[in-house]
């Protein structure tokens, strides 16, 4: 166990180390994501900004607060390839963190917010329960934004608590989401797949293995659901030959959804470099020990 702790503080000094700098190669972050990581969210007016290709304090006037304590808020911009991009006399929408840094680098700081990402985040921030939370993420997906019906998706995807929570009213919605084809399906698909249910049988039933994404087809073609020990999981993830190999793809689905805790995003399981099966074993283990 001291050398799972000891990994995850190297981990966690480069993650450190890397901020802010290495927004460039970020990957994308939903907003609900954005939401829970911030200290303070809110629709401002961006009052003052560094000089033109330098760092420095954005000062903000709040117009709408949907997330912190009532404080005057003030913002940091950096002068490196990855800048915020804020604009004197803009409004928008922006997630901080305690140290001042828009979180989710230029992704948390959205100009002109529709109003409704504002009302689903509003309802994001009064959900109580997994139940309010799948709720208000169902709504999206099945509602008109795309941007909203991406990252509702995204983020439903990447959270087995909140897939077990799924009703079977949500899943005959989201069954119906996953059909407007458009680029968004697939994801959907995805959280149908990981309830490994009637609906996911359906999908099945109607479109051959062969069309499906990686991730999808992979879990089509392994059915782990029998196995309860995270320590075979990880030997799975750890030993299965092939940098794209289905078995280990559908191992750690299957070790995530045991104890109900993301390991990994689910489009990183697919990805072609052997590091992160080691991360995923350990993460496995790690689990099985706590």
């Amino acid at each position: 166990m001291r050398l799972l702790v000891a990994a995850a503080g190297v981990c966690l000094a480069v993650a450190a180390a890397a901020r802010p700098a290495a927004a460039c190669s970020k990957r994308h972050q939903p907003v609900f994501e954005l939401f829970e990581l911030a200290r303070d969210v809110a629709v401002v007016k961006v009052v003052a900004v560094p000089s033109e290709r330098a760092a420095g304090l954005v000062n903000l006037s709040v117009k709408q607060r949907l997330k912190g304590a009532t404080r005057a808020l003030v913002a940091r911009e950096t002068n490196t390839s990855c800048h915020v991009g804020f604009r004197r006399g803009r409004n928008a929408l922006v997630f901080l963190g305690a140290d001042r840094w828009p979180v989710g680098a230029y992704e948390g700081y959205i100009e002109r917010p529709s109003a409704a990402l504002l009302t689903t985040l509003a309802a994001w921030r009064d959900a109580a329960t997994d139940a309010d939370r799948v709720g208000v993420l169902v709504a999206a997906i099945d509602g008109a934004a795309p941007e909203l019906r991406r990252d509702a998706a995204l983020y439903l995807l990447d959270q087995p608590p909140l897939i077990a929570a799924l009703t079977a009213d949500h899943t005959a919605t989201l069954r119906r989401a996953s059909q407007r084809g458009d680029r968004f399906d697939d994801t959907v698909l995805g959280i149908l797949a990981r309830q490994h249910g009637p609906a996911w049988r359906d999908v099945l039933a109607t479109r051959p293995a062969p069309t499906l994404s990686k991730p999808l087809r992979a879990l089509a073609d392994h059915d782990l659901e029998a196995e309860t020990a995270a320590g075979a999981l990880a030997d799975l993830i750890a030993q299965t030959p092939g940098e794209h190999a289905p078995l280990r793809i559908a191992a750690a689905e299957r070790c995530e959804r045991l104890h109900g805790k993301r390991l990994v995003e689910f489009s990183m399981y697919s990805i072609g470099r052997s590091e992160h099966g080691w991360q995923q074993s350990l993460a496995a283990h790690a689990i099985e020990q706590a």
